[in-house]
């Protein structure tokens, strides 16, 4: 039976770029397709079609135009034009609910009409906006950008009728920053049985063109100014015995910053790819240095791998990555304090083993893709749509 509930699934990026957001996205559309008639209204970034890996979940999709002009992070901001403000009004009119991914120009616009129209929003905080912007803007001007953009956000997130946000911890944060719209917990998940420990890492460092006798540190992610991938980089150049090891940057970025790493001998950055599990198995240690996050699905993937990792202690990673337990923690800012616990791990095979192992654990027991869109559905079908009694699976 076709669901007669119409959502709008509104993001600011989409195919080929795949990230944290994209895959929420994606496993969204696989689970939810049945409830809702689930139409997208996000960025034209080139063409997609050879690379999708979703059957046709959905055929109602608008695309607006991105701006060449205005990109922060991987996000491009879209066209300020008369023609994709048209479609978004258009997309808008014709839905019951309006699900935001966020964070760029895209998603305020359409929580801007949704309030017009008097749709009912929902806003998913995948990343913090204010986090993120301010590394990219000169800091003589930070300040008082911060604050400012930080109110922008927070007066938009008011116009919707519910938040949200992967963790506890996110929640507390935006109620003392001002948000006053009611907001729910929904963590994010992983699928633990693509996302599995490598039987052979040799064979799998083969298949990604890695010699089978170096050890791999890693990184999943955008190759951006917010990810401090510039520390991983200086921890790299530091690392004793750096010849019998190898560098590999899943992800892509500016070519200004990509170049920087290919001057590495032993440095391979694949860009974007769709099978990111490939290349978390060829690893032997996941670093993620980043200095914003909320959730860092690829840090629950990497560990989902039974990788040891390394992170810094930011957002929802602080959470449910427990020192010396299933991970280690490092400092922001600091290359040679991240070098030598590269080192460390790579020298103890059986800290190694115990960490990856532990870290897998953690994953299998509390994060699951069918739990997270089940409450996320749940939400959604008890908060606006309260006549219709449909039956949810149970977690």
């Amino acid at each position: 039976m076709t669901p007669d509930r119409k959502l709008l699934l509104v993001a600011d990026t989409y195919y080929p770029k795949v990230d944290g957001t994209l895959k929420f996205m994606e496993e969204f559309l696989r689970r939810a397709k049945d409830e809702f008639k689930i139409s997208l209204l996000v960025p034209y970034l080139g063409s997609w079609k050879k690379t999708r890996r979703l059957p046709a979940v959905t055929e109602h999709i608008t695309y607006v135009q991105p701006s060449q002009l205005f990109q922060i992070s991987g996000y491009q901001n879209m066209k300020l034009t008369r023609r994709n403000i048209f479609r978004i009004k258009q997309a808008i009119k014709d839905t019951d609910l309006v699900f935001v991914q966020g964070p760029a120009l895209l998603s305020y616009l359409s929580i801007y009409y949704a309030r017009r129209y008097q749709k009912n929003t929902v806003f998913y905080v995948h990343v913090i906006p204010w986090e993120l912007y301010t590394k990219f803007i000169p800091r003589i001007v930070r300040r008082p950008f911060f604050a400012l953009f930080r109110r922008f956000v927070i007066a938009y997130y008011n116009r919707c009728d519910e938040i949200l946000v992967p963790y506890y911890e996110l929640q507390n944060q935006l109620k003392n920053e001002g948000v006053r719209t009611k907001i729910n917990v929904a963590t994010l998940g992983v699928d633990i049985q693509i996302f599995s420990p490598a039987r052979d890492k040799r064979i799998n460092k083969q298949k990604i063109g890695i010699s089978p006798e170096k050890k791999v540190i890693g990184y999943v992610g955008r190759i951006s100014r917010e990810k401090n991938i510039h520390n991983l980089l200086e921890a790299f150049k530091m690392l004793e015995g750096r010849e019998k090891s190898h560098l590999l940057i899943v992800g892509d970025g500016p070519e200004k910053q990509k170049a920087e790493l290919l001057k590495l001998p032993n440095c391979t950055i694949t860009g974007f790819v769709h099978n990111v599990q490939d290349y978390l198995k060829a690893m032997d240690v996941f670093v993620m240095p980043s200095s914003t996050e909320t959730t860092s699905l690829a840090t629950l993937e990497a560990m989902s791998c039974g990788l040891p990792v390394i992170a810094t202690k930011v957002g929802f990673i602080k959470s449910y990555l427990n020192k010396n337990h299933n991970g280690i923690f490092i400092p922001r800012d600091n290359p040679a304090v991240l070098a030598l616990k590269i080192k460390m791990l790579l020298d103890d095979t059986s800290l190694c083993t115990q960490l990856g192992q532990n870290a897998r654990k953690t994953i299998v027991y509390s994060f699951s893709w069918e739990r997270s869109i089940n409450r996320i559905r749940r939400i959604l079908n008890e908060h606006f749509y309260p006549k219709v009694d449909l039956p949810i699976k149970e977690e």
